[in-house]
């Protein structure tokens, strides 16, 4: 990061290069009620630059602004080995693969941006302001398959259980996919106006748009179901119209604050991941349209010296709005379908922090957290509206209550916590797709522990 300023504004350079490396192993199994073992072993890297500049004024007036400038290029390079197991290829006398992959291949995703911003505030005085701001962005997604991968029909012949069968093994050749470009306008517009010294209030409409996604294997037929959905291109560009109307208070010298906020969220072109029926493989798509609406709020308040209280929380109704036919049959949504959010989440803390003599002091809190149950996925099969989809289910609501106590002595810290003091194993997250046999994951069990912090 470089810093320089000069008379009449400040320049802010942010440059970052990055390099990330990851393993996916997943059992896919499952897709097939574990009748053959199935498994995919993905080694993913990711390459990145990214690149922003912009100046702030700084000059005396009613009038501040912002310009500057962004660039984003990232490469994800994926290895992606499909796998049976030896054991199993052996049993069933399944011949002609070199090893356990039966399908193997490498695959590269380009994604640039290029973009252009401001915002400009004029101040008609302490009390009321307007604010409104422009992004023009471009960007461009394009997939690549590199040659020298290989696939074979094992599913075929492990789907209807052949044996003594001679497995095909076909090249996999260079592909490059379909290039996708985008260009947008964003734009942002904003009122505030401060009738008293400790209150603010403010109207905002707002835009955005998130870029394209790309299907490394479009066109791809199923090798179970020749019948099935071919996979398609990409999703394009989805985008939201943000209504929010706030208050923002302060009273008693800062013991009290208020923040609270209604919104509407109007979203477009909804990009969603669906899953094929016959062999389970992914792709990107878009479906019609969806609205957010509720009300978000935070308290703090510090009633007495040393006793602190924070509530915060949101209400929340989300939902498809928006939905053709054909959109409801390849991702299993249907008009009204709850989009995977809880109606209500939410937490409140209570504290109290004392001096224990010497300049030391110590503390006590309790937290407790809710969060109301959601849908994990739309609720029919992809591809087959009129079917329920059997992955289809909810998380649980659920409460969960921490302790935590401590002291600051001098240079050391030391804290003692009981978080999920009730060990509930309530349901918080039901993964959408059927290869997994673990698809519910729950809240941490009663965790009790010692924390130490050492300054040197």
């Amino acid at each position: 990061t470089v810093n320089y300023e000069f008379d009449f504004a400040e320049l802010i350079s942010s440059t970052t290069l990055s390099d990330y490396d990851a393993s996916f192993y997943v059992d896919l199994a499952g897709t097939f009620a574990q009748a053959f073992p199935f498994a995919l072993d993905a080694y993913g890297y990711d390459d990145l630059f990214v690149q922003e500049t912009r100046l702030v004024s700084r000059h005396d007036g009613p009038f501040e602004w912002v310009a500057g400038f962004f660039y984003y290029d990232k490469r994800r390079t994926v290895d992606f080995a499909y796998r049976s197991t030896p054991e199993y290829l052996a049993a069933r006398r399944l011949t002609g693969l070199p090893n356990e992959y039966y399908q193997r291949f490498n695959s590269y995703t380009d994604q640039t941006e290029i973009a252009g911003f401001g915002e400009a505030t004029f101040r008609f005085s302490d009390r009321f302001w307007i604010t409104g701001g422009l992004r023009y962005g471009s960007t461009e997604v394009q997939s690549f398959t590199r040659g020298g991968g290989y696939n074979s029909n094992y599913l075929t012949a492990a789907f209807f259980n052949l044996q003594n069968f001679a497995l095909t093994v076909t090249p996999i050749n260079y592909a490059a996919g379909l290039k996708v470009k985008d260009d947008r306008l964003s734009w942002k517009g904003s009122v505030s106006w401060k009738p008293t010294d400790s209150l603010t209030t403010y109207a905002t409409i707002s835009t955005g748009f998130r870029t394209p996604v790309v299907n490394a294997r479009a066109g791809l037929v199923s090798a179970i179901n020749p019948n099935d959905i071919i996979i398609p291109d990409g999703a394009k560009s989805d985008s939201v119209t943000n209504y929010e109307f706030g208050l923002k208070g302060r009273w008693m010298n800062g013991d009290l604050t208020a923040n609270i906020a209604a919104y509407y969220i109007d979203w477009k072109d909804i990009q969603v991941q669906a899953n094929r029926v016959s062999d389970s493989i992914q792709f990107a798509t878009n479906i019609g349209g969806a609205e957010s609406y509720g009300l978000e709020y935070e308290i703090i308040a510090r009633p007495v010296q040393g006793l602190s209280l924070a509530f915060n929380g949101s209400f929340n109704r989300a939902k498809v709005t928006d939905l053709s036919p054909i959109e409801a049959a390849i991702s299993g949504a249907e008009p009204g379908t709850r989009l995977a959010s809880p109606k209500f989440q939410g937490s409140g803390t209570l504290r109290y922090d004392f001096g224990i003599g010497e300049g030391k002091t110590a503390y006590a809190a309790v937290n407790v957290s809710h969060a109301g149950s959601f849908p994990n996925q739309f609720p029919n099969v992809p591809g087959n509206p009129n079917a329920n989809s059997p992955t289809y289910d909810f998380t649980e609501a659920w409460t969960n209550v921490n302790l935590y106590a401590g002291a600051k002595l001098g240079v050391l810290d030391l804290g003692v916590y009981a978080e999920n003091l009730f060990d509930d194993k309530s349901i918080t997250y039901v993964h959408p797709e059927a290869f997994l046999d673990g698809r519910y994951a729950r809240l941490r069990p009663r965790t009790i522990g010692v924390r130490a912090n050492y300054r040197f």
